[in-house]
C-alpha cells in the first residue's frame, strides 16, 4: 500500500485522539479535586476561627482559598484552558494541603499522610509530567518539615487549641473515605473510556469489513463482465452491455466508499444516517444483475417473484443494495450447489416490506447459525466450490439493517424436514415509507 493510500485512509477515517480529547476525560476529577480542595479548606477555616478561635493566620488561608475558588474556573471558563485550570488546581491544593500541615505540625500533624494524594491527584489530572512534579512537592515538604522540627520553628496549633487524638481519627477516616472512592470512580471511568475506545475500534473494523468485502465483491462481478467483453471482442460482437455493467459497478465501488465516509461521520455523531424513499423493486433488479455473473458461473438460477405492490422503504440505497442484499444473495450461492436454483421474493405486509431469499443448498449447522451475527465469533466456511469468505458479511447486514429500522432472521436445515426444505432462508423486513 503506497503513502498516498495511507493518508487517503487516515482523511477517510478520521481516526485520531488529541490531547484534548485526553483532558476532557480529566474534566470530572479536575471538579472534584477542586470542590474537595475547597471543602477541606473551608472546614479548617471554620475549625481555626470558631473552634480553636485562632485567627493570626487567616491571611494566609484566606488567600490561597479566594485563590483556589477563582483560578481554575476562571482558566476553565474564561480561557477554555483545561491545561491552566488542571495546573493551578493542583498547584493551589498542593499549597493549602502544605500550609495547613505546617500550622498543625509539620511531620506530626495528625492529616501527615494526606501528602500521599498531591502525586495522585496531579498525576490524574496532568498525566505523568504531573506525577513527578507531585512527588517533588512531598519530597521538598517532608525535608523542609524536618529541618523545621529539628530547629524547633513547627507551629502547631491543633496540638495547643483543639483536640489531637480526634483530628488523627478523623483524618484517617477522612483519607479512607477519599481514597476509596477516587480509586473507584477513576476505575470506573478508565472503564467507560476503555469501552469508548474499543466501539470506536469497532466502528473502524465494520467499515474497513464494508471496503473490504464489498467492494471485492463488486470487483468480482466488474472482472467477470471484462472478460467476457474480451471475448466479445474477439468475436466481433461487442454490444456494449458488458462496458455497461462495468461502469455501474465502478460507480457502486465510487458509491460505496462515499457512503463507508459518511457512515464513519454517522458513527461519530457528526452526521445523521442518510434515509431517502427507495423502490424495493428497483433495488432488488439491479441485486439481480449484479449476482447474475457469480450465479451464472455455477450454473445457479435466481427466480424474483415481485408482488404488484409499489414498495418504498427508507433506506440507504447503496448500503441496502451492496451490503445488505448482495451480500445474502452472495451467499445463497456461494452455499448453493451447481444447478439448483434461489428463490427470491418481496411482498408488503402490515407497515414492512418483506424480502424473503431462500436457497436450497448445504444449509448451515446449529451451532453456526446461533452465532451468525457475532463479530467475535469464527463464523467464515468455504462455499460449494471452495469459494472463501471473511465471515464479515452477516454482522454488517444486521448492522446496517438495524440502522435503518429493519430486522433479520435466518432459519437453516442441513437437511429436508416436513416444514423446511434443505438450505437456508433468511427473511428481511424493512419498514415501509409512510406517504
Amino acid at each position: 500500500m503506497t503513502d498516498t493510500e495511507l493518508e487517503c485512509i487516515a482523511t477517510m477515517f478520521e481516526f485520531k485522539f488529541t490531547a484534548e480529547e485526553a483532558n476532557q476525560k480529566r474534566l470530572f476529577y479536575l471538579k472534584m479535586i477542586y470542590f474537595i480542595c475547597l471543602t477541606i479548606s473551608s472546614v479548617y477555616l471554620f475549625k481555626f476561627n470558631f473552634e480553636y478561635h485562632v485567627s493570626t493566620y487567616n491571611p494566609g488561608l484566606f488567600s490561597l482559598w479566594i485563590l483556589t475558588a477563582i483560578l481554575p474556573p476562571v482558566f476553565l471558563y474564561r480561557y477554555k484552558s483545561y491545561t491552566g485550570a488542571a495546573l493551578s488546581c493542583s498547584f493551589l491544593a498542593a499549597g493549602i494541603l502544605v500550609y495547613l500541615l505546617y500550622l498543625s505540625g509539620g511531620v506530626e500533624a495528625p492529616g501527615i499522610f494526606w501528602l500521599a494524594v498531591v502525586p495522585f491527584g496531579m498525576g490524574v489530572l496532568l498525566n505523568s509530567l504531573g506525577a513527578v512534579i507531585g512527588y517533588g512537592i512531598v519530597f521538598s515538604t517532608m525535608v523542609w518539615f524536618w529541618i523545621l522540627r529539628y530547629q524547633g520553628g513547627s507551629v502547631n496549633v491543633i496540638a495547643e487549641y483543639g483536640d489531637y487524638n480526634f483530628e488523627k481519627s478523623f483524618n484517617v477516616c477522612t483519607f479512607l473515605i477519599f481514597a476509596g472512592m477516587t480509586t473507584h470512580l477513576y476505575l470506573k471511568g478508565e472503564q467507560k473510556y476503555t469501552k469508548k475506545l474499543q466501539e470506536k475500534h469497532w466502528d473502524v473494523e465494520n467499515l474497513l469489513r464494508v471496503l473490504l468485502h464489498d467492494v471485492a465483491n463488486t470487483l468480482s462481478s466488474m472482472t467477470y463482465n471484462l472478460i467476457k467483453a474480451r471475448e466479445d471482442q474477439e468475436q466481433a460482437t461487442s454490444s456494449g452491455l458488458e462496458l455497461d455493467k462495468m461502469e455501474r459497478a465502478v460507480n457502486d465501488i465510487n458509491n460505496l466508499l462515499n457512503q463507508v465516509r459518511h457512515l464513519k461521520s454517522v458513527k461519530d455523531g457528526k452526521a445523521m444516517m442518510p434515509l431517502y424513499p427507495t423502490s424495493i423493486a428497483i433495488v432488488l433488479n439491479e441485486v439481480m444483475e449484479k449476482s447474475e455473473s457469480i450465479a451464472t458461473q455455477k450454473g445457479i438460477k435466481i427466480a424474483l417473484d415481485l408482488t404488484r405492490d409499489k414498495m418504498v422503504v427508507n433506506s440507504e440505497r447503496t448500503i441496502l443494495s451492496n451490503v445488505v442484499l448482495a451480500n445474502l444473495i452472495n451467499n445463497a450461492v456461494k452455499f448453493s450447489l451447481p444447478g439448483e436454483r434461489i428463490d427470491l421474493r418481496a411482498y408488503a405486509s402490515d407497515s414492512m416490506a418483506v424480502i424473503e431469499i431462500q436457497d436450497y443448498g448445504i444449509g448451515m449447522p446449529e451451532n453456526l447459525l446461533k452465532k451468525i451475527f457475532s463479530l467475535d465469533s469464527a463464523t467464515t466456511r468455504s462455499g460449494t466450490h471452495g469459494e472463501k469468505g471473511t465471515g464479515y458479511g452477516m454482522p454488517l447486514v444486521k448492522e446496517y439493517l438495524t440502522m435503518m429500522g429493519g430486522s433479520i432472521v435466518i432459519t437453516s436445515q442441513e437437511a429436508a424436514v416436513p416444514t423446511h426444505p434443505r438450505g437456508t432462508k433468511v427473511v428481511l423486513k424493512i419498514p415501509l415509507t409512510v406517504c
